[in-house]
């Protein structure tokens, strides 16, 4: 065993990430020793100090790997007596607690903290040892398994919870050798009693993580309370991380849960209906916590467990009544705009946070179910609708207007967009809800026209053509589906498209004359946004030929009024400024 550690400790000094997969000293050993002398071994060298753990999880593997676990001639497997199965346990025990990531890797999920060197000296040491405990761990695990008379020694919960810690390679603290080996793990144990084992993980490791982050909204049950005793005014607990192990200490938390929420499928209903009261309480301190990265982590879990809950047809957010429970906090997130937040960090927030509200209204209200009434499957579509014109008209409209300089429902081309990324992500939104809403949006014309004109009008709307291009996509939606009205705002609209136009063409001539600034847009991406143009008012020109019916099954007379002058009025334009014409009159179906 000695000659084992020795070339073991001379392998990570030469090169800790590229050592041997096995020594030979490993058959030596096993030859004169077996899994009793292994840990007693193990345990006599207990240290704290880097060098010394890496060499003993290292010694153990090579010793494991060069283990026979099989009778002479093809007598199957030995088993193994009360002394080895015990070893076999304190191995297991002793090798999930290394694995875990060390709370160094909490720093990388505070915006406020700055990595040093320390830091990083501590997060790489501990990558090393979870890569050393898990490579242990598997080899453990495919050996041990065929001696013991208790198989489930190779799959408790802690063993489950260290090798679910490596299921995302983009985690500071995950390798791609953790990765794999966990993957490999997991694959094969999961196969057995998986819903036993996540109820077991999720029970014992996680819920204990997030006991002491109080939330008066829920009960201990995990459903909604109707009657909430609020926390005092000045609790400085809700502040205290101490109280938040998951954020501070043990910040692998956040990604078992994840692999634990991505194991649902729909056909899993049973188990996620019985196992939701013990993920509720965890996602909803992620999504309430302080950190802007916890809150986008809470928002993205939610989502992802509303895809099975969704496509199941399953009513648990109706039945525990937490719909408004999660709507109230995952609302307050759409606030995290600048100045107050930097835009990155509002962008990866609020692209997480829209996301998980439409899922939550669509599973709630949107899907008709046959467990009800007529009636009730009306009034939650009417429900539905008032969820997203809340939406539309309080945070993302109001949202715009605060990122940029523009007024409210003014008509103004004085405006600048200092944000211009975040205000590309609400026209993109904006649009979503806009196709959600249907003819609602008719409702909201005197409020979404003003964003569209502003934003296409922006004599500078050139120098970030996504913007641009954002908002004729969200200009030729809102005509598609608020056309009845459309006549009433077809000025503004044309005025918007139009200047929009004349200021790419004139970006274009600058181009080719080689006058246009460095910065300047690529030519590909103006015409691009040209042949949008096109569209919307290929779209605008026929909604406008073709008026629908509103009342007594005829157009009203406006409708009518509009078609006839139309093409008049496109000719004006032409008229002012010859430019115009390919855009008006474009031939976009060819």
């Amino acid at each position: 065993m000695d000659q084992l550690r020795k070339d073991a400790r001379e392998a990570l000094l030469r090169d800790p990430w590229n050592r041997p997969i096995f020594l030979a000293a490993g058959f030596t050993a096993t030859a004169k020793n077996g899994l009793p002398e292994l840990w007693q071994d193990v345990s006599s060298h207990d240290s704290t100090v880097h060098l010394d753990i890496c060499e003993t999880l290292y010694t153990a593997f090579c010793f494991v790997h060069g283990w026979d676990t099989l009778l002479p001639d093809d007598g199957g497997p030995k088993q193994l007596n009360e002394r080895e199965t015990e070893a076999v346990k304190n191995l297991f025990q002793w090798a999930t607690q290394l694995a875990l990531p060390s709370s160094a890797f909490a720093a990388a999920f505070d915006e406020n903290v700055e990595i040093t060197e320390e830091i990083k000296k501590a997060q790489e040491e501990s990558r090393l040892r979870s890569v050393l405990a898990i490579q242990l761990i598997l080899q453990l695990s495919a050996k041990a398994p065929l001696g013991l008379s208790d198989r489930s020694i190779a799959s408790s919960p802690d063993i489950i919870l260290a090798a679910a810690c490596f299921t995302a390679e983009k985690d500071p603290w995950t390798t791609e050798d953790s990765y794999e080996e966990a993957s490999m793990y997991l694959d094969v144990t999961m196969q057995g009693d998986k819903w036993n084992l996540i109820a077991r993980l999720l029970k014992e490791k996680i819920r204990p993580l997030f006991t002491k982050t109080k939330n008066p909204a829920i009960t201990s049950e995990g459903r909604k309370n109707f009657h909430p005793v609020p926390l005092t005014r000045f609790d400085g607990s809700v502040l205290d991380d101490e109280m938040k192990p998951w954020k501070n200490k043990d910040v692998y938390a956040t990604r078992v849960l994840s692999w634990i929420v991505s194991q649902y499928k729909p056909t899993d209903k049973a188990h996620l209906e019985a196992h939701f009261p013990l993920l509720v309480p965890a996602i909803l301190a992620l999504i309430d916590d302080n950190s802007l990265t916890f809150k986008r982590m809470g928002c993205e879990l939610f989502s992802e467990i509303l895809k099975p809950i969704h496509h199941s047809g399953s009513d648990i957010l109706v039945r525990t009544n937490l719909t408004s429970v999660f709507e109230d906090a995952i609302t307050p997130c759409l606030l995290s705009l600048p100045t107050i937040t930097p835009e990155d960090s509002s962008i990866q927030l609020l692209g997480a946070a829209y996301p998980a509200l439409l899922s939550l209204f669509k599973t709630v209200y949107k899907t008709p179910s046959s467990k009800k009434s007529k009636d009730q499957n009306d009034k939650d579509r009417e429900t539905y609708t008032a969820k997203m014109s809340k939406i539309l008209r309080s945070n993302l409209i109001s949202s715009f207007h605060h990122i940029s300089s523009s007024t409210p429902t003014a008509i103004s081309t004085s405006v600048s967009f200092p944000h211009p990324r975040l205000s590309t992500f609400l026209l993109e939104w904006i649009t979503t809800f806009v196709k959600e809403l249907g003819i609602n949006t008719t409702k909201y014309l005197q409020e979404i026209v003003p964003v569209l004109y502003t934003t296409l009008s922006n004599p500078f709307g050139t120098a970030h053509p996504p913007l641009l291009f954002a908002a004729v996509t969200a200009t030729k939606f809102v005509i598609l589906n608020a056309n009845p009205r459309i006549w009433r705002w077809r000025g503004e609209i044309l005025g918007a498209l139009c200047a929009c136009w004349l200021h790419i063409v004139g970006e274009k001539h600058d181009s080719e004359k080689g006058k246009g600034d460095k910065g300047s847009p690529p030519v590909t991406e103006l015409v691009k946004i040209t042949k949008e143009l096109q569209g919307a008012v290929y779209v605008l020109k026929h909604t406008l030929q073709n008026p629908v019916a509103v009342l007594n099954g005829e157009p009203d007379k406006d409708q009518l009024l509009a078609k006839q002058e139309m093409q008049q009025e496109l000719q004006t334009l032409v008229e002012a400024d010859s430019e115009l014409e390919g855009l008006l009159f474009a031939d976009v179906k060819a």
